[in-house]
């Protein structure tokens, strides 16, 4: 009888030691998705019914992403591609709407020479925030300004200048991230992309329509 009474309470202690293992996994986990998506996590939940979906989800964007090769730019692409970008700051002040789409262009085009792969916006959106999680709101409000048709009464008007200047700030936000940063793989490029993202996001008080200096 007291050798089944050790057995029992050999298992019991074996079940909770398990337990407890696997709670310190998935906190570990939690831990890193957290670390890694920032804002996107939270984003996560609120769209989510529960958190295990919501992480589910998290982490197959996190493996798709390190399943990539994401290359630098050269020195001369980068280069490049910033002559565009000031082109493009200084074309916004006679045409904002072809300006803005343009910049969705480019940001989409960057990414495809860094190695993403630019489906859909969705899937743009979702890879970029493994790497950008703190730039990748600003990214989908943009797409959203910059796809929206105008207003019942068919006129641009101050109002649809102003929501093109924001989202073109906000595809500067996410050509700075691609064009001066180097992202790696894995965790700790999320982390660096994180560090990078709080860096170089512009200070707030922009005039209300980008020149080459301000766009």
């Amino acid at each position: 009888m007291l050798t089944v009474s050790w057995i029992l309470l050999v298992i019991c202690a074996v079940a909770i030691l398990g337990s407890v293992m696997l709670l310190g996994q998935r906190d570990t986990r939690r831990a890193g998705l957290q670390r890694r998506f920032g804002p996107e996590y939270d984003r996560a939940l609120a769209e989510h019914a529960d958190r295990r979906s919501a992480e589910r989800q998290l982490r197959q964007i996190a493996d798709r992403r390190d399943a990539l090769t994401i290359n630098p730019l050269t020195q001369a692409d980068r280069a490049t591609y910033k002559a565009r970008w000031e082109t493009l700051q200084t074309r916004f002040v006679d045409d904002p709407a072809e300006a803005t789409s343009l910049a969705d262009a480019l940001v989409g085009e960057v990414m495809r020479a860094r190695g993403y792969p630019v489906g859909s916006f969705t899937e743009r959106a979702e890879l970029l925030s493994a790497d950008h999680p703190r730039v990748v709101a600003g990214y989908r409000e943009a797409h959203q300004r910059t796809t929206a048709k105008p207003d019942g009464n068919g006129a641009a008007g101050r109002r649809d200048t102003e929501s093109l200047r924001s989202a073109f700030v906000r595809y500067r936000e996410v050509f700075n991230q691609l064009v001066g940063s180097d992202a790696g793989s894995g965790n700790q490029a999320g982390a660096a992309g994180d560090q990078r993202d709080r860096q170089d996001r512009p200070a707030a008080g922009l005039a209300a329509t980008p020149g080459k200096r301000d766009a």
